[in-house]
């Protein structure tokens, strides 16, 4: 089951949220490859993590069977 609905994920809000994210993600990325030192590495990679979090919303999550 995923976080958001079919019909959700064709809501013009979240598309431009989407287009957003996807757009940032690039540019975080682009900026990930600049010569940073350890910290500032860090802190974008926490960015682009976040990011990718909220783009697999419509990922449904796997149930781990007992």
């Amino acid at each position: 089951m995923s976080i958001l609905t079919q019909r959700e994920l064709q809501d013009p809000v979240w598309l431009k949220i989407k287009a957003h994210l996807e757009a940032r993600l690039t540019d975080l990325r682009k900026q990930n490859d600049s010569d940073f030192d350890s910290e500032k590495t860090a802190k974008l990679r926490g960015r682009i993590a976040e990011a990718q979090k909220i783009l697999n919303l419509v990922n449904p999550k796997p149930e781990i069977e007992n």
